[in-house]
């Protein structure tokens, strides 16, 4: 949780290419609204992933913004095709993916190389 107290505040680290939307607004949103920190000995260790629910509401998101469904639409969308696909990303069934794979993933759900086009 970032800036929790105590004596090891946690701050979270987002790489300083993706702290602000001018960057890169596709992985300043993920970093700050989808995806959580790895550990390493129970310290964060600078890794960011998404779990399967994270990724469901990231996809949730771009298939409503860019093929323009709504969220009744959107919910069959992605359960037709979400599925398929976290199983391709996440082939070691770890339950979580690498936020730098996830705007490939983002671009796949679409389905539609045209509509993704703004995807940034």
């Amino acid at each position: 949780m970032n800036g929790f107290g105590g004596y090891d505040t946690y701050v979270r680290d987002i790489p300083k290419r993706f702290e602000t939307e001018d960057d890169d607004r596709l992985m300043h949103s993920l970093y700050k609204n989808y995806a959580f920190e790895g550990k390493t000995a129970g310290k964060p260790n600078g890794h960011f992933f998404l779990d399967e629910k994270n990724a469901e509401d990231a996809s949730r998101e771009v298939v409503m913004t860019h093929l323009k469904l709504n969220k009744d639409q959107a919910t069959k969308y992605l359960a037709e095709n979400f599925p398929a696909l976290w199983a391709r990303f996440d082939v070691n069934e770890e339950g979580k993916v690498e936020i730098d794979r996830m705007p490939q993933f983002l671009r796949q759900i679409c389905g539609n190389a045209e509509a993704c086009i703004g995807l940034q």
